[in-house]
């Protein structure tokens, strides 16, 4: 299913829960459900710009091309001690 949101078990990478993308509520909600069984889950979603370039039509390749653009620009932000979401500029206690 593209753009589709999944629940990942974290031990066995197997996927527990899928739906789209519209429906990221019921992820959540399913996600938490997992979490109090004691399972380690993660999520993974499409970004914005994924979204929007799967609608336009494009190529995995394209995608997949994307996606490694947006982690470039992420780490080159990290690089440059900007900060990110994780650490704050100057913050060497945390490591990427």
């Amino acid at each position: 299913m593209s753009g589709s949101v999944k629940l990942l078990d974290k031990q066995t990478g197997s996927i527990l829960f899928e739906c789209p993308i519209e429906d990221i509520e019921k992820a959540y909600s399913k996600a938490e459900e997992f979490e109090e069984m004691g399972l380690d889950i993660e999520m993974k979603a499409p970004s914005m710009p994924e979204t929007l370039i799967r609608s336009l039509g494009a190529s995995e390749e394209n995608i997949e091309a994307l996606k490694r653009g947006i982690d470039d620009e992420i780490e080159s932000h990290i690089d440059q001690e900007l900060g990110c979401s994780i650490c704050l500029p100057g913050d060497k206690s945390k490591t990427h």
